[in-house]
């Protein structure tokens, strides 16, 4: 259930326009002075946190200052995080473009007694904490839980990622891999076991076709980059092996909306960034509040109501699947 945090504060007087181009704003007694930096503005997945951010904002009766760079410029970001520290916020969220420029403002933030809360960016130092919607293990499994009930928990399979450098994906293929040794004795990963699609769909779609030619068995590829899917899905539909063999990686729903929609692929994995954003306000007003924040500790929203604290590292449980009854519920 979700928490309210607004009980006895006093709205912020300022409209929805003056919020979402990122007017000054200067809290009220009582109410913390909040600013939310995305990594860029105009970006559907940015803009889909933003309308978060106004929801909770309307929500708890506190007002939020929401603005980000025009592009993914590190420096340009760090120079409007720079400025809303000068203002003197009393919290800063953030998702930085590169967590390594934000160090320096951050710690001048927090020397400042600023309350600091990052996302996407686990190994920051100068932050009270950093939210995470998933751990590598449980991103992994997760993929590995959707795949296995598309294939009835059996049959031939194999890992696909975007590149044998990309860490965060290889590590999910490995932790996907170790749930089917757990969970799926009836599963088979194949002797190629992982190939790279160099994050090119179209290069997916030719591994597809030339897997499905060297293993006629094969019944599953797991992929974990943005491309894996959509590209395994257009070569699964011209071979019409539709409900015969079955994929799935993260991906953009809109991206794969045309193959959900037809049966292509059964779901695709990723998280709603959007409530990642509502459960680090919460917790920002929590600290601000005087409260500790705990192994356990619920932030007040679904996937972060028992979230597991590692140091400065909060991790929830927000991994969710992409099907065809929720795949237009994003706008990307």
């Amino acid at each position: 259930m979700k928490k309210k945090f607004a009980a006895g504060l006093v709205t912020l007087a300022v409209s929805a326009g003056m919020l979402a181009c990122g007017a000054t704003v200067f809290a009220e007694e009582g109410n913390p002075t909040i600013a939310f930096v995305p990594k860029v503005m105009g970006q559907a997945w940015w803009d889909h946190v933003e309308e978060n951010v106004k929801e909770w904002s309307e929500e708890n009766g506190i007002d939020v200052i929401y603005k980000g760079p025009t592009d993914t410029d590190a420096a340009a970001q760090v120079q409007i995080m720079t400025d809303l520290v000068n203002q003197g916020v009393d919290i800063l969220c953030f998702s930085p473009n590169d967590p390594d420029a934000c160090e320096a403002i951050c710690k001048e933030a927090m020397d400042k007694g600023i309350i600091v809360i990052a996302t996407e960016a686990s190994g920051m130092e100068n932050v009270n904490y950093d939210i995470e919607a998933f751990d590598e293990t449980g991103l992994g499994g997760f993929l590995m839980d959707q795949l296995a009930e598309q294939m009835g928990g059996e049959g031939q399979y194999i890992t696909m990622v975007g590149s044998m450098t990309m860490e965060s994906q290889n590590n999910w293929a490995d932790a996907a891999v170790a749930r089917a040794e757990e969970a799926y004795p009836d599963m088979e990963l194949v002797p190629d076991k992982r190939v790279a699609d160099d994050s090119d769909a179209e290069k997916a779609y030719e591994l597809t076709k030339e897997l499905i030619t060297k293993y006629p068995d094969l019944k599953g590829i797991l992929g974990t980059g943005s491309f894996d899917a959509p590209g395994a899905a257009r070569a699964i539909q011209e071979l019409g092996l539709t409900g015969k063999v079955f994929a799935i990686s993260v991906a953009m729903p809109l991206e794969v909306a045309d193959y959900l929609e037809d049966g292509t692929l059964g779901s695709v994995a990723l998280w709603d960034a959007g409530i990642t954003a509502k459960a680090m306000l919460n917790c920002a007003v929590k600290l601000y509040n005087g409260e500790e924040i705990t192994d356990g500790a619920d932030l007040g929203e679904e996937g972060y109501d028992a979230v597991a604290v590692q140091d400065k590292v909060i991790v929830g449980e927000g991994q969710i699947a992409i099907t065809k009854e929720n795949c237009y519920d994003f706008g990307f």
